[in-house]
């Protein structure tokens, strides 16, 4: 009998997991939420004093909320950040691509500011979760579509990001190719000059593509490896610093010498008119103005992924405003630079789509200076290098992660991202033609974003005001598990949300009204999933799985546990 009772007592040793799931139920129900969340008043910021190791799929310590101590990101950081975003080749061409689409330049530059100005709303509402709680975009999105639903929004995000991955390695292996063949056999550029537009380097000279790939890669991950999150990434702030500078010379170089090789005449982009009228006028302006909000949509849902290391929401929120006039700036910039070309017999255009022939990196391969070609073709290598690191790899290697972070860390996370991104690459819609870029992808991804940020915004602004138990993003038995770890408001929202934005683009209703309804794809889906994702969570989800919560949507709800955190 004793022998027997010993066997027993082993096989329970051997086979019952650490973390059982009653253990991971009794966890939930008896962590002191007020004593392992402390709130500095001073900088407004929760810190989270207690590991969750019991929790191996929902934490690690890349997604620890991150100690205040390493919260040293100031306003100049992330300013720095997003002029290493905002100046680089898509914002030049994005100007020219609106003109392509037939509409005039003041237009195209108040569009351009005003998609950018709407899109800075959701970014900051989500910023500031992600510098209130020191939590990267995955860990905050659990208290939105649940712990394991969050994992929904997380890879249409990083599957995007993937996307641009693939539109700005085409820019780098575009630079550097003439930089090749001004080295080698400059000869062979004056081919290209016949062949204008971003798809002619790659048409004439492919091989080059593969070679730039593997360099960016090797480069990328190098830099990742050096920079985890538990350090506060130290290198990718000194990148965004060094940066910086670099480039706002190295286009101001680009801006004066395409405008002085003119005498300074950008009146042909200027007097050149539009080419629309009613409907068709009304519907182009509704798809250009949602590009320009879907431009920057996937950084709307991704900032917490650095904000999480700002000093204070001061920092973090001056340091993104200027990012709407940065847009109009360089757009502007980029639609001279066009104007002064076709000035200069550089470019030739006869109907508005030829604007679509206007390729920077082109026309500073065939027509500037050499030497100077040679630098501004590697300011624009590093530019757009910083882009990439920034806004279309650091994310996903989060949401990739957070999909098994029992196993997966962000660098381990980012590795498949760039597997990913090899596979889906969206540069053909870029070097194809201006309809198939704003329609085929910007406002293509721009509702499934949309719809996302819906939930995103009215979830955090208008349900909780800015406060949730933060605690319970790591807890699987906690209080954003809702309907077995998927939050029904969020997925039911967001599939009605997109439903409605894609009527004419799926054709299943094609009308003028719902085609102003795809054109206005992120408001439209963003308003939708956000309104219904309100009503759902107020008549439905928070009644049934989060009755903790008390108050109502005029005040918002909020725990005892959490209110007591915020008021001590």
């Amino acid at each position: 009998m004793s022998r027997n009772s010993g066997e027993e007592e082993k096989t329970v040793k051997v086979t019952t997991p650490v973390s059982s799931v009653p253990d991971l139920k009794s966890l939930a129900q008896s962590v002191d939420r007020v004593a392992t969340t402390k709130f500095d008043k001073s900088r407004g910021q929760i810190e989270v004093t207690r590991e969750f190791k019991e929790e191996g799929y929902l934490w690690n310590p890349d997604f620890h909320p991150t100690p205040l101590k390493l919260r040293t990101w100031g306003a100049w950081t992330f300013f720095a950040i997003w002029l290493g975003m905002v100046v680089i080749v898509p914002t030049w061409t994005l100007s020219t691509v609106g003109m392509a689409l037939g509409l005039n330049w003041s237009t195209v530059l108040a569009l351009m500011f005003l998609g950018n100005l709407i899109v800075l709303i959701p970014t900051l509402v989500q910023s500031h979760g992600g510098a209130r709680y020191g939590m990267a975009e995955p860990q905050l999105t659990r208290s939105r579509w649940g712990i394991y639903g969050a994992q929904i929004p997380s890879w249409i995000r990083a599957i995007i990001s993937m996307g641009w991955w693939g539109v700005e390695s085409f820019i780098i292996a575009e630079a550097a190719g003439y930089i090749y063949l001004l080295t080698t056999s400059p000869a062979d550029i004056a081919v290209l000059s016949q062949h204008l537009g971003p798809g002619a380097l790659p048409t004439y000279f492919p091989n080059v593509f593969w070679v730039t790939f593997a360099l960016v890669i090797i480069a990328q991950l190098l830099l990742f490896w050096k920079s985890p999150p538990t350090e506060a990434q130290p290198a990718l702030k000194w990148l965004a610093r060094i940066a910086a500078p670099i480039m706002i010379v190295g286009f101001s170089v680009m801006f004066y010498y395409f405008l002085a090789s003119a005498h300074f005449d950008v009146s042909p982009v200027i007097n050149f008119p539009s080419s629309l009228s009613g409907a068709a006028y009304w519907l182009t302006v509704l798809g250009f103005l949602n590009s320009n909000v879907a431009y920057w949509a996937t950084m709307a849902v991704s900032m917490p992924d650095y904000t999480r290391f700002a000093k204070s929401q001061y920092s973090q929120t001056m340091g993104q405003i200027p990012m709407p006039l940065m847009m109009m700036i360089v757009g502007a910039m980029g639609l001279f630079a066009a104007g002064a070309a076709m000035s200069n017999g550089w470019l030739s255009i006869h109907t508005a789509t030829d604007f679509f022939g206007y390729d920077p990196v082109q026309q500073i391969a065939l027509h500037f200076p050499a030497g100077l070609n040679y630098i501004l073709l590697l300011v624009i290598i590093i530019a757009t290098f910083s882009v990439n690191v920034f806004a279309n790899s650091v994310a996903p290697g989060y949401d990739i992660a957070n999909t098994y972070s029992k196993k997966l860390s962000w660098f381990r996370g980012i590795l498949i991202g760039v597997v990913i991104s090899l596979l889906v690459g969206a540069y053909a819609s870029y070097s194809s033609s201006a309809h198939n870029y704003i329609y085929n992808w910007l406002l293509a991804y721009g509702a499934l974003l949309g719809a996302v940020e819906g939930v995103i915004f009215f979830d955090y602004a208008i349900i909780r005001r800015f406060k949730f138990d933060v605690a319970d993003t790591y807890l699987s038995y906690g209080r954003f598990r809702y309907l077995g770890g998927f939050n029904p408001a969020a997925i039911i929202s967001f599939l009605v949300g997109i439903f409605v934005a894609y009527l004419s683009y799926w054709g299943i209703i094609n009308n003028v009204f719902t085609q102003a309804l795809y054109a206005n794809s992120w408001l439209t889906a963003f308003l939708v999933s956000g309104i219904v994702y309100m009503l759902l969570m107020a008549a439905w989800v928070i009644p049934r799985y989060q009755p903790e919560l008390k108050g109502s949507l005029a005040k918002g709800y909020i725990s005892e546990e959490t209110k007591k955190i915020f008021e001590e």
